[in-house]
Protein backbone atom coordinates (compact mmCIF):
# COMPACT_ATOMS: atom_id res chain seq x y z
CA UNK A 1 0.00 0.00 0.00
CA UNK A 2 2.31 2.31 0.94
CA UNK A 3 4.41 2.11 -2.69
CA UNK A 4 1.28 3.42 -4.35
CA UNK A 5 1.08 6.77 -3.60
CA UNK A 6 4.21 8.01 -5.00
CA UNK A 7 2.75 6.60 -7.93
CA UNK A 8 -0.77 8.48 -7.64
CA UNK A 9 0.94 11.31 -6.46
CA UNK A 10 3.08 11.70 -9.62
CA UNK A 11 0.37 10.18 -12.13
CA UNK A 12 -1.35 13.92 -10.18
CA UNK A 13 1.57 16.17 -10.93
CA UNK A 14 1.68 14.91 -14.45
CA UNK A 15 -2.07 15.57 -14.90
CA UNK A 16 -1.69 18.91 -13.44
CA UNK A 17 1.00 19.92 -15.57
CA UNK A 18 -0.04 18.36 -18.69
CA UNK A 19 -3.42 20.83 -17.83
CA UNK A 20 -1.39 23.57 -17.39
CA UNK A 21 0.28 23.15 -20.88
CA UNK A 22 -2.93 22.51 -22.84
CA UNK A 23 -4.47 25.78 -21.33
CA UNK A 24 -1.56 28.02 -22.05
CA UNK A 25 -1.69 26.04 -26.09
CA UNK A 26 -5.10 27.53 -25.93
CA UNK A 27 -4.55 30.48 -25.13
CA UNK A 28 -1.50 31.00 -27.07
CA UNK A 29 -3.81 29.59 -29.97
CA UNK A 30 -6.43 32.21 -29.50
CA UNK A 31 -4.36 34.69 -29.48
CA UNK A 32 -2.96 34.03 -32.28
CA UNK A 33 -5.62 33.96 -33.92
CA UNK A 34 -6.28 37.59 -32.46
CA UNK A 35 -2.94 38.35 -34.20
CA UNK A 36 -3.57 37.67 -37.83
CA UNK A 37 -6.27 40.42 -37.68
CA UNK A 38 -3.74 43.07 -37.24
CA UNK A 39 -1.72 41.61 -40.17
CA UNK A 40 -4.48 43.06 -42.42
CA UNK A 41 -3.41 46.64 -41.16
CA UNK A 42 0.05 45.34 -41.40
CA UNK A 43 0.38 44.06 -45.23
CA UNK A 44 -0.32 46.46 -47.83
CA UNK A 45 -2.21 43.61 -50.48
CA UNK A 46 -6.20 43.00 -50.98
CA UNK A 47 -8.00 41.40 -48.80
CA UNK A 48 -8.49 38.42 -51.28
CA UNK A 49 -4.71 38.31 -52.36
CA UNK A 50 -4.27 38.20 -48.12
CA UNK A 51 -6.90 35.42 -47.76
CA UNK A 52 -5.35 33.53 -50.67
CA UNK A 53 -1.93 33.24 -49.81
CA UNK A 54 -3.03 32.50 -46.19
CA UNK A 55 -5.05 29.93 -46.76
CA UNK A 56 -2.12 27.92 -49.32
CA UNK A 57 0.41 28.79 -46.98
CA UNK A 58 -1.46 27.59 -44.13
CA UNK A 59 -2.21 24.30 -45.87
CA UNK A 60 0.93 23.15 -46.73
CA UNK A 61 1.98 23.59 -42.99
CA UNK A 62 -0.79 21.95 -41.66
CA UNK A 63 -0.29 19.21 -44.32
CA UNK A 64 3.71 18.99 -43.37
CA UNK A 65 1.96 18.37 -39.63
CA UNK A 66 0.07 15.81 -40.24
CA UNK A 67 2.37 14.13 -42.82
CA UNK A 68 4.50 14.08 -40.18
CA UNK A 69 2.28 12.48 -38.01
CA UNK A 70 1.20 10.08 -40.54
CA UNK A 71 -2.34 11.43 -40.66
CA UNK A 72 -2.12 13.04 -44.08
CA UNK A 73 -3.73 10.52 -46.04
CA UNK A 74 -7.50 10.35 -46.19
CA UNK A 75 -9.34 7.25 -46.35
CA UNK A 76 -12.74 6.48 -48.46
CA UNK A 77 -14.11 4.71 -45.71
CA UNK A 78 -13.68 7.58 -43.03
CA UNK A 79 -15.02 10.18 -45.74
CA UNK A 80 -18.40 8.38 -46.25
CA UNK A 81 -18.73 8.77 -49.96
CA UNK A 82 -19.16 11.89 -51.80
CA UNK A 83 -21.22 13.15 -49.21
CA UNK A 84 -18.38 14.22 -47.30
CA UNK A 85 -16.51 15.12 -50.50
CA UNK A 86 -19.10 17.46 -51.29
CA UNK A 87 -19.29 18.65 -47.30
CA UNK A 88 -15.46 19.27 -47.62
CA UNK A 89 -15.71 21.36 -50.47
CA UNK A 90 -18.32 23.65 -49.51
CA UNK A 91 -16.40 23.93 -46.02
CA UNK A 92 -13.42 25.06 -48.70
CA UNK A 93 -15.81 27.96 -50.16
CA UNK A 94 -17.22 29.16 -47.23
CA UNK A 95 -13.83 29.58 -45.32
CA UNK A 96 -12.49 31.44 -48.28
CA UNK A 97 -15.50 33.85 -47.78
CA UNK A 98 -15.05 33.88 -44.78
CA UNK A 99 -11.45 34.94 -44.55
CA UNK A 100 -11.91 37.18 -47.36
CA UNK A 101 -14.44 39.33 -45.48
CA UNK A 102 -12.40 39.56 -42.07
CA UNK A 103 -10.07 40.78 -43.69
CA UNK A 104 -12.26 42.83 -46.36
CA UNK A 105 -13.64 44.60 -42.68
CA UNK A 106 -10.46 44.89 -40.92
CA UNK A 107 -8.78 46.97 -44.17
CA UNK A 108 -12.51 49.46 -44.46
CA UNK A 109 -12.98 49.95 -40.72
CA UNK A 110 -10.62 49.10 -37.84
CA UNK A 111 -9.06 45.83 -35.94
CA UNK A 112 -11.77 45.89 -33.10
CA UNK A 113 -15.01 46.51 -35.90
CA UNK A 114 -13.49 43.84 -38.13
CA UNK A 115 -13.40 41.19 -34.74
CA UNK A 116 -16.46 42.20 -33.12
CA UNK A 117 -18.38 42.17 -35.89
CA UNK A 118 -17.49 38.60 -36.61
CA UNK A 119 -17.65 37.95 -33.18
CA UNK A 120 -21.79 37.67 -34.46
CA UNK A 121 -21.40 34.47 -35.52
CA UNK A 122 -23.08 32.83 -32.17
CA UNK A 123 -26.04 34.75 -33.02
CA UNK A 124 -26.52 33.07 -36.58
CA UNK A 125 -25.18 29.49 -35.09
CA UNK A 126 -28.35 29.57 -32.81
CA UNK A 127 -30.76 30.45 -35.44
CA UNK A 128 -29.24 27.61 -37.88
CA UNK A 129 -28.43 25.49 -35.66
CA UNK A 130 -32.14 23.93 -35.65
CA UNK A 131 -32.47 24.01 -38.72
CA UNK A 132 -29.44 21.56 -39.36
CA UNK A 133 -30.04 19.42 -36.17
CA UNK A 134 -33.61 19.45 -35.48
CA UNK A 135 -32.59 20.77 -31.92
CA UNK A 136 -35.00 23.08 -29.77
CA UNK A 137 -34.25 26.56 -29.18
CA UNK A 138 -33.91 27.19 -25.23
CA UNK A 139 -34.13 30.31 -23.50
CA UNK A 140 -30.26 30.95 -23.35
CA UNK A 141 -30.19 31.13 -26.81
CA UNK A 142 -32.77 33.97 -27.07
CA UNK A 143 -30.62 35.76 -24.10
CA UNK A 144 -27.62 35.30 -26.21
CA UNK A 145 -28.93 36.69 -29.66
CA UNK A 146 -30.00 39.51 -27.60
CA UNK A 147 -26.69 39.95 -26.23
CA UNK A 148 -24.90 39.75 -29.50
CA UNK A 149 -28.10 42.08 -30.97
CA UNK A 150 -27.95 44.82 -28.71
CA UNK A 151 -23.83 44.11 -28.77
CA UNK A 152 -23.88 44.93 -32.80
CA UNK A 153 -26.17 48.13 -32.39
CA UNK A 154 -23.31 49.55 -30.03
CA UNK A 155 -20.25 48.31 -32.05
CA UNK A 156 -21.19 50.29 -35.33
CA UNK A 157 -20.56 53.81 -35.06
CA UNK A 158 -22.70 54.28 -38.06
CA UNK A 159 -24.82 52.35 -39.49
CA UNK A 160 -25.15 54.20 -42.67
CA UNK A 161 -23.98 51.75 -45.25
CA UNK A 162 -22.73 54.30 -47.44
CA UNK A 163 -19.91 55.40 -45.67
CA UNK A 164 -16.97 52.94 -44.94
CA UNK A 165 -17.48 52.13 -41.50
CA UNK A 166 -21.11 51.12 -42.76
CA UNK A 167 -19.34 48.88 -45.58
CA UNK A 168 -17.09 47.33 -42.70
CA UNK A 169 -19.94 46.46 -40.64
CA UNK A 170 -21.32 44.38 -43.70
CA UNK A 171 -17.98 42.73 -44.62
CA UNK A 172 -17.94 41.93 -40.61
CA UNK A 173 -21.29 40.34 -40.21
CA UNK A 174 -20.71 38.78 -43.11
CA UNK A 175 -17.36 36.75 -41.80
CA UNK A 176 -19.59 35.83 -38.79
CA UNK A 177 -22.23 34.38 -40.79
CA UNK A 178 -20.19 32.43 -42.96
CA UNK A 179 -17.61 31.35 -39.82
CA UNK A 180 -21.28 29.83 -37.98
CA UNK A 181 -22.19 27.93 -41.59
CA UNK A 182 -18.64 26.46 -41.41
CA UNK A 183 -19.12 25.61 -38.18
CA UNK A 184 -22.21 24.12 -38.03
CA UNK A 185 -20.97 21.81 -41.73
CA UNK A 186 -17.72 20.93 -39.59
CA UNK A 187 -20.05 19.74 -36.70
CA UNK A 188 -21.03 17.10 -39.07
CA UNK A 189 -18.02 16.27 -40.90
CA UNK A 190 -15.88 15.97 -37.50
CA UNK A 191 -17.93 12.75 -36.89
CA UNK A 192 -15.63 10.78 -39.44
CA UNK A 193 -12.46 13.11 -40.04
CA UNK A 194 -10.16 14.47 -37.34
CA UNK A 195 -10.73 18.25 -36.70
CA UNK A 196 -6.57 19.24 -37.93
CA UNK A 197 -7.33 16.90 -41.12
CA UNK A 198 -10.79 19.25 -41.95
CA UNK A 199 -9.09 22.19 -41.28
CA UNK A 200 -6.06 21.50 -43.30
CA UNK A 201 -8.27 19.84 -46.27
CA UNK A 202 -10.35 23.28 -46.19
CA UNK A 203 -7.45 25.64 -46.66
CA UNK A 204 -5.93 24.22 -49.22
CA UNK A 205 -9.44 24.27 -51.05
CA UNK A 206 -9.82 27.82 -50.07
CA UNK A 207 -6.65 28.78 -51.36
CA UNK A 208 -7.37 27.18 -54.91
CA UNK A 209 -10.41 28.75 -55.44
CA UNK A 210 -9.14 31.91 -54.72
CA UNK A 211 -6.17 31.64 -56.34
CA UNK A 212 -7.65 32.58 -60.05
CA UNK A 213 -8.81 35.98 -58.44
CA UNK A 214 -5.64 36.62 -56.47
CA UNK A 215 -3.09 35.19 -58.58
CA UNK A 216 -2.63 38.41 -60.97
CA UNK A 217 -2.07 40.51 -57.69
CA UNK A 218 0.33 37.98 -56.56
CA UNK A 219 3.45 40.34 -58.79
CA UNK A 220 2.37 43.02 -57.07
CA UNK A 221 3.17 42.07 -53.45
CA UNK A 222 6.68 43.45 -52.08
CA UNK A 223 9.29 41.06 -50.41
CA UNK A 224 8.49 42.17 -47.05
CA UNK A 225 4.17 41.56 -47.67
CA UNK A 226 5.57 38.07 -48.18
CA UNK A 227 7.43 37.64 -44.77
CA UNK A 228 4.25 38.71 -43.31
CA UNK A 229 1.94 36.61 -45.59
CA UNK A 230 3.92 33.14 -44.64
CA UNK A 231 3.98 34.03 -41.18
CA UNK A 232 0.43 34.67 -41.23
CA UNK A 233 0.07 31.68 -43.23
CA UNK A 234 2.36 29.47 -40.63
CA UNK A 235 2.33 30.74 -37.20
CA UNK A 236 -0.99 32.77 -36.86
CA UNK A 237 -3.26 30.10 -39.28
CA UNK A 238 -1.74 26.88 -39.06
CA UNK A 239 0.37 26.45 -35.55
CA UNK A 240 -2.71 28.58 -34.23
CA UNK A 241 -5.21 25.55 -35.26
CA UNK A 242 -2.53 22.95 -34.39
CA UNK A 243 -2.60 23.98 -30.67
CA UNK A 244 -6.22 24.61 -30.47
CA UNK A 245 -6.62 21.21 -31.58
CA UNK A 246 -3.65 19.51 -29.41
CA UNK A 247 -5.50 21.74 -26.61
CA UNK A 248 -9.00 19.45 -26.69
CA UNK A 249 -7.15 16.50 -25.90
CA UNK A 250 -6.72 17.59 -22.40
CA UNK A 251 -9.37 20.39 -21.64
CA UNK A 252 -13.07 20.49 -21.70
CA UNK A 253 -14.99 21.43 -24.87
CA UNK A 254 -16.91 24.01 -23.05
CA UNK A 255 -14.10 25.81 -21.73
CA UNK A 256 -12.36 25.91 -24.91
CA UNK A 257 -15.41 27.21 -26.04
CA UNK A 258 -15.30 30.26 -23.90
CA UNK A 259 -11.79 30.82 -24.14
CA UNK A 260 -12.11 30.98 -27.96
CA UNK A 261 -14.82 33.93 -27.24
CA UNK A 262 -11.71 36.01 -26.03
CA UNK A 263 -10.61 36.02 -29.68
CA UNK A 264 -11.51 39.84 -30.14
CA UNK A 265 -10.18 40.33 -26.57
CA UNK A 266 -6.89 39.73 -27.72
CA UNK A 267 -6.75 41.24 -31.02
CA UNK A 268 -7.91 44.58 -29.39
CA UNK A 269 -5.85 44.87 -27.20
CA UNK A 270 -2.75 43.99 -29.42
CA UNK A 271 -4.22 46.67 -31.65
CA UNK A 272 -4.29 49.14 -29.02
CA UNK A 273 -0.42 48.33 -28.18
CA UNK A 274 0.76 47.57 -31.73
CA UNK A 275 -1.21 49.70 -34.05
CA UNK A 276 -2.52 52.94 -31.43
CA UNK A 277 -5.46 51.95 -32.64
CA UNK A 278 -8.10 53.20 -29.40
CA UNK A 279 -11.95 52.13 -28.80
CA UNK A 280 -14.76 54.41 -28.02
CA UNK A 281 -16.81 53.70 -25.36
CA UNK A 282 -19.69 52.78 -26.96
CA UNK A 283 -17.88 50.08 -29.12
CA UNK A 284 -16.27 48.29 -25.65
CA UNK A 285 -19.93 48.21 -24.61
CA UNK A 286 -20.64 46.38 -27.41
CA UNK A 287 -17.84 44.45 -27.60
CA UNK A 288 -18.53 43.18 -23.78
CA UNK A 289 -22.01 42.46 -24.63
CA UNK A 290 -21.00 40.32 -27.63
CA UNK A 291 -18.31 38.48 -25.53
CA UNK A 292 -20.90 37.74 -22.57
CA UNK A 293 -23.37 36.64 -25.28
CA UNK A 294 -20.92 34.21 -26.62
CA UNK A 295 -19.75 32.83 -23.16
CA UNK A 296 -23.39 32.31 -22.57
CA UNK A 297 -23.77 30.46 -25.63
CA UNK A 298 -20.98 27.93 -25.72
CA UNK A 299 -21.81 27.50 -21.39
CA UNK A 300 -25.36 26.38 -22.46
CA UNK A 301 -23.88 23.99 -25.38
CA UNK A 302 -23.62 19.85 -24.55
CA UNK A 303 -20.55 18.78 -23.02
CA UNK A 304 -19.79 16.67 -26.54
CA UNK A 305 -20.12 19.46 -29.21
CA UNK A 306 -17.22 20.21 -31.02
CA UNK A 307 -15.38 23.83 -30.78
CA UNK A 308 -14.41 25.48 -34.23
CA UNK A 309 -11.38 27.29 -34.19
CA UNK A 310 -11.85 31.12 -34.09
CA UNK A 311 -10.75 33.00 -37.41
Amino acid sequence: MGCERPVAAGHEKRTVKSHRQALLALHGAVALFGCAGLLGKVVACPAIVITCVRSLVAAVALGGLLAARRQLRVHTQNTRGVGSAVALALGGALLAVHWWSFFAAIQLGTVALGLLTFASYPLFGTLLEPLFFRERLRLTDGVACLGVAVGLALVVPDWNFGNTAGRAAIWGILSGLTFALLSLLNRRLTRALPPLRIVAVQTALAGLLLLPFAGPQLRAVTPVDWVWLVVLGVVFTGLAHWGFTASLTRLPVRLAGVTAALEPVYGIALAWALLGEAIAPRMLAGGVSIIAATCLATLARQTNTPVAAPA
